[in-house]
């Protein structure tokens, strides 16, 4: 049987929680005239490496030294042929995927949100074009607004970024690198569309009410801990030291099950200001991660500048257009992502308040400040006169959607007859 609707192959690998969170806002918003499917293979070589990169300082020094300049190229001429010639038995995994289906699909998107898994299916897309017959076309998200240029797929179809400059810097490396060039298109940061819903007038109020220093009602901040657990002990003595400072302080930490966060989901089980939210695998920490801020009236959240942070494109209005308070960058994306948010004036300075704030670099002085904060007034001021945001190609809070209206034009899957696309799959 032929299927008439493109099959969407969503993959990411096993690094982190964000290839997972941009993955979640593609499917949210998935028309209906696609069906899907995902496709993450078990990597631990990735896995660890992430971990590592993340916790070692030696291995972060290290990974920080090979994202930039000539230390940069090298690694990723190197890293970029060891992906593609180390890809085991991928094409046998992905074939059977497409084999298993339902109905047997004319058209494969396939969506990376990791560039490991890019470039590995990139080398094998030919292989896997000819042996299944179908067009396959391979589009891969960059999930921080960092140029780094390991994220310059060359087998890629279409490359998305948030940024111009980060779609400027790569479209360069790769004619420098005599990449085969590959167009490259710049959106707003895709966010789960439920997150962009608008709060009712009495989940408003209650917003409002937690940043009052005179209410009494409970403040709900969520604590987000990263999938390689970076900072559980800076967030245990934070939490202990701000629920001291005021028992309406409420904390809804979402964390992954794994043997290197086991103590520290033990010394928050107990608490009783602290929710816990717990999954052994990625994709569900995720979920739940979403259902902390659907199911509750969150004020504020204390994370790292990282692809969850592009929650600061949200109105203040919205389900998760909570205060957002940063713990300091780790790792050159991180540090990216906060020029990114100074850039639009999302980020407060003496010069210009908004919602969002990066936290001193003491443990101490991040609970003063984050008191100071609420105790002062200032968030419910900024709540009540929020800054009005610019509108321009790389802001807003509909990036998910706007993603595949590219798609669809890009490479005519829309239901037009007379649509004519602007590419063709790799031959």
């Amino acid at each position: 049987m032929i299927q008439t609707k493109p099959l969407v192959v969503f993959t990411y690998a096993p690094a982190g929680l964000g290839h997972i969170r941009v993955t979640d806002a593609f499917r949210t918003s998935l028309p209906k005239h696609f069906s899907s499917t995902v496709f993450s293979p078990a990597n631990k070589f990735i896995e660890t490496m992430h971990r590592l990169t993340s916790i070692n300082l030696v291995a972060r020094e290290i990974t920080e030294w090979v994202q930039r300049g000539l230390p940069q190229a090298i690694f990723t001429h190197y890293f970029r042929n060891y992906l593609k010639t180390h890809v085991e038995d991928l094409a046998e995994q992905f074939i059977n995927l497409i084999l298993s289906q339902a109905d047997r699909p004319q058209t494969v998107i396939v969506i990376a949100t990791h560039f490991g898994l890019a470039h590995q299916l990139g080398a094998i897309m030919t292989e896997l074009t000819t042996i299944l017959n179908v067009k396959i076309y391979l589009v891969v998200q960059v999930t921080d607004d960092s140029p780094q240029s390991i994220w310059y797929v060359d087998q890629a179809d279409l490359i998305v970024c948030p940024g111009a400059g980060t779609k400027a810097t790569l479209a360069e490396y790769g004619r420098k690198a005599h990449l085969r060039p590959v167009p490259i298109a710049v959106l707003p940061y895709p966010i789960n569309p439920d997150f962009s819903i608008k709060l009712s007038a009495s989940q408003l109020k209650e917003r409002q009410d937690q940043y009052d220093q005179s209410s009494q009602i409970p403040i709900n901040i969520a604590i987000p801990i990263s999938g390689a657990a970076v900072g559980t002990h800076f967030f245990v003595h934070l939490i202990e030291k701000l629920h001291a400072k005021s028992a309406r302080f409420v904390f809804h930490i979402v964390c992954r099950k794994a043997p290197f966060t086991l103590e520290f989901i033990e010394t928050m089980q107990n608490k009783p200001y602290v929710k816990l939210y717990t999954a052994k695998s990625y994709q569900k920490t995720v979920d739940l991660y979403d259902q902390v801020y659907l199911n509750h009236v969150i004020s504020a959240e204390i994370t790292k500048p990282s692809e969850q942070s592009f929650k600061a494109l949200l109105s203040h209005e919205a389900v998760a257009g909570s205060v957002l308070f940063f713990a300091q960058p780790v790792g050159r994306q991180e540090f990216d992502n906060l020029k990114f948010f100074k850039r639009h004036q999302l980020l407060s300075s003496p010069a210009n308040q908004t919602r969002n704030w990066l936290l001193p670099f003491s443990l101490d002085a991040s609970v003063e400040f984050i008191w100071q904060k609420f105790n002062s007034g200032q968030l419910l001021e900024v709540f009540n006169h929020p800054a009005k945001p610019e509108i321009t190609a790389e802001t807003g809070d509909n990036g998910a959607q706007l993603f595949w209206d590219l798609i669809e034009k890009t490479f005519c899957l829309s239901e037009n007859p007379k649509c004519q696309p602007r590419l063709a799959p790799k031959t």
